[in-house]
């Protein structure tokens, strides 16, 4: 059921009428059946998985939070006759345990996202080998990628190492920790929420608000804007330059590069708008997953600001987990002794960040070019840390002033265009091709013909449309540093309201991109 339809709109409406019709207490059992209604309209195959991994995240988080509890009942009991030593072995010993169910739940629910996002890769390079020493090619894809099993998988996990960690108690009641893995809003692609900020909101009930509904409701306006104005209406011509067949050089590329930053940044963002646009109106809060990326100084701020969520989960359950871990931390004593101090100063904190920009990598697909995106952001963030110092006496020598205007614009230019390059490896279908793409960007721009242009996948008034839009998302962004422009605008006469958001919902209808074949499911980050 795609975001972008009346049939979704319709079955919002519906779960609205009757969420605030029935008493708050079984509030959260009518948003666990729209939650199970809307996820196995997508196939009742896909519903097995997250039906496996609520049940065995459910119980493993017992049995652990039922061992934490054992040990504070027995050390608490038998204080007085346990000597230290007999504490600890004790405590290591239910540790254990722990480890053992967690890493068992890990491994099940990682396994199953790993096999049935990176079959097809497996299934192919089988199929090549097939083909290339017998002549045939006998293995055949039967699993499709269930809807949104990246963003619950991890969701669930998080939830599961936290309660390890003693940070929550076990949930109880499976049905409600069934809505906080399935709640319908976010499963297509997040926002990745923590257990302890979105169970509470699910759980307690909400009161009917005006004010909810009609904010709820322009954000989900903002996000189709985004998503059908901008990111739907450059596909096509992106698409276009990005196939290597064509060898489309110099400006072409460069625009392409351009408009593909604003097409992913305008559709995952659009949804993220939909998905805590309708929890808003049920009452229900959401963290943000975005806060104004194209503004960053540096790529390590622009990935502080661009999906929020999954980096906060890299950051908190594999960077910090493995920064501190004993081989690590081994190794950096080890080549601080041996080899070079600042090596390893730098290694309890390099290759943890190494190992989570490969992940990263591998999370957002199972091809290779993935990797090495992850891998080269990695390698711009690590560059940028070791010539800061050059960077800072460079600035003094040319008296540049680091707090100035000037010099913040050229910050955000660069980052912007620079993760703009990365960003080819996202389109081009071969790492080779993503290489090809960035050297054919600094060739021939001599080549490059208005009538050409125009006459390719994204016509003259296309462009001025997109172009506009983004103007617009860009006053709003500015805007919204000091005040959130909903606040400004619920701020004006009621019937300037109506006026306002009528404009603005037609502004949609009319100038969304609705072309030939078009097909307003395929957010992008879904094949993610």
């Amino acid at each position: 059921m795609s975001f972008v339809s009346l049939r979704f709109a319709a079955f919002v409406i519906g779960v609205l009428l009757v969420y605030y019709l029935v008493p708050k207490k079984i509030q959260w059992f009518v948003l666990l059946c729209a939650s199970y209604l809307f996820y196995f309209a997508t196939g009742f195959g896909n519903g097995f998985y997250i039906v496996v991994t609520t049940v065995t995240t459910f119980f493993c988080a017992i049995l652990i939070s039922e061992e934490h509890k054992h040990q504070k009942e027995y050390l608490q009991e038998h204080k007085e006759h346990l000597t230290k030593e007999e504490k600890k072995s004790y405590k290591s010993q239910v540790k254990k345990r722990q480890r053992v169910i967690l890493i068992l739940c890990l491994v099940l629910n990682f396994g199953i996202l790993a096999f049935l996002k990176y079959n097809d890769f497996i299934i192919s390079n089988l199929n090549l080998f097939r083909l290339t020493f017998y002549g045939e090619t006998d293995f055949i894809d039967f699993f499709m990628l269930p809807l949104g099993i990246s963003f619950y998988t991890f969701q669930s996990m998080g939830y599961l190492v936290d309660v390890y960690y003693g940070k929550y108690d076990a949930d109880r009641h499976l049905g409600k920790f069934a809505l906080f893995v399935s709640f319908f809003p976010q499963i297509i692609q997040g926002p990745i929420s923590r257990f302890g900020e979105l169970s509470k909101e699910l759980y307690d009930g909400q009161s009917f608000s005006w004010y909810a509904i009609k904010s709820g409701f322009v954000r989900i306006v903002w996000g189709l804007f985004k998503k059908l104005i901008i990111a739907d209406r450059v596909a096509a011509y992106v698409k276009l330059v990005a196939d290597p067949v064509n060898e489309y050089e110099g400006l072409y590329v460069l625009i392409a590069v351009f408009l593909y930053s604003m097409q992913i940044y305008a559709d995952f963002s659009g949804g993220i708008d939909v998905s805590i646009g309708v929890a808003e109106m049920l009452g229900i809060k959401m963290t943000e997953n975005f806060e104004r990326p194209f503004f960053s100084k540096s790529i390590s701020e622009y990935w502080r600001r661009w999906h929020i969520t999954l980096g906060t989960w890299f950051k908190d359950y594999i960077f910090y987990p493995l920064s501190i871990c004993k081989p690590v931390i081994n190794l950096g004593k080890w080549t601080k002794k041996n080899i070079h101090e600042g090596l390893g100063k730098r290694l309890p904190i390099y290759l943890p960040m190494l190992a989570v920009w490969a992940l990263t990598g591998v999370w957002h697909g199972s091809e290779n070019r993935y990797v090495v995106w992850g891998l080269l952001n990695c390698f711009f963030i690590i560059l940028g840390e070791e010539f800061a110092p050059v960077s800072g006496r460079l600035r003094e020598y040319f008296k540049v002033n680091p707090s100035g205007t000037a010099f913040k614009a050229f910050q955000i230019f660069r980052t912007f265009w620079l993760m703009a390059l990365l960003r080819v490896f996202d389109i081009a279908p071969s790492i080779k091709a993503g290489f090809r793409m960035i050297f054919n960007l600094f060739r021939n721009w001599s080549s490059f013909s208005r009538e050409e242009f125009y006459s390719m996948d994204l016509p003259k008034d296309d462009l001025k449309i997109a172009l506009i839009a983004c103007l617009v998302i860009l006053i709003v962004s500015l805007l919204q540093r000091k005040k959130s422009i909903r606040e400004r605008l619920f701020a004006l006469p009621g019937a300037v309201q109506v006026v306002l958001c009528t404009l603005f919902v037609l502004s949609v209808a009319i100038y969304g991109y609705y072309g030939f074949g078009y097909d307003a499911s395929q957010f992008i980050y879904i094949q993610f």
